[in-house]
């Protein structure tokens, strides 16, 4: 019976981890969506004009899907947008006011990294996947490497050390920001996704190549 159960529990666990990223991402989606749509639907005033635009273009003022298509390209005009000059003065000025308001600012800021951690191929948010012990001798957490070059701070501390954020799993939305020596870090060969994929399954999604004895430990500042 409890092997029954177990198997039962793992099974609703699996599925949940299915189900929480897509219906996150599409409920996302959703709301942009509905939103494109209050202000570009048929009956708006934006909505008329882009009638009258496809009427004169293709000969219909209006077809199913078009909300969708507004959507991605309101997502595209957006990442247009913060890749000039203007457009990117106006993000960084509302990361900034964001980011320093109380209590939006943590959820704000993990989003951001696991975001683009996930998403950007060119984002250093998240370096590398480590492991080291904590928060006791004889015990490991995994982290990930988010500044190398810190200043100040090594001066103080008398060693070189490396910042690691750890999310405070189940919850994804809060973490530790630790500075440790570089000599008690173990670099892990895996991709910053598989790294995310196993803290934030709490240690249930392990990447096929550890499961296959397939990586070892990356030898620090390996090319």
């Amino acid at each position: 019976m409890k092997k029954i159960l177990a198997y039962v529990k793992n099974t609703f666990i699996n599925g949940l981890l299915v189900i929480l990223p897509l219906s996150i991402t599409f409920y996302v989606l959703w709301l942009i969506y509905k939103t494109v749509l209050r202000f570009t639907g048929e009956g708006s005033e934006l909505g008329r004009i882009i009638g009258d635009f496809l009427q004169l273009t293709i000969g219909r003022e209006w077809f199913p899907g078009i909300g969708a298509i507004l959507t991605l390209l309101l997502v595209f005009l957006i990442g247009l947008v913060t890749r000039i000059y203007v457009g990117r003065k106006v993000y960084s000025f509302m990361d900034r006011v964001i980011g320093s308001t109380p209590v939006v600012n943590k959820m704000y800021v993990t989003l951001k990294q696991i975001t683009s951690a996930v998403l950007s191929r060119e984002s250093n948010t998240f370096r590398d996947v480590v492991m080291f012990e904590f928060p006791r001798e004889g015990s490991y957490a995994v982290g990930f490497v988010t500044n190398e070059e810190l200043g100040e701070i090594e001066e103080i501390i008398g060693d070189d050390v490396v910042a690691i954020f750890i999310f405070t799993t189940p919850n994804p939305l809060s973490g530790k920001t630790l500075f440790i020596p570089r000599e008690d870090l173990t670099y892990l060969d895996l991709t910053v996704e598989e790294g995310l994929r196993l803290v934030l399954s709490m240690g249930i999604v392990i990447p096929s190549k550890l499961l296959d004895n397939k990586v070892g430990p990356k030898v620090t500042g390996e090319e």
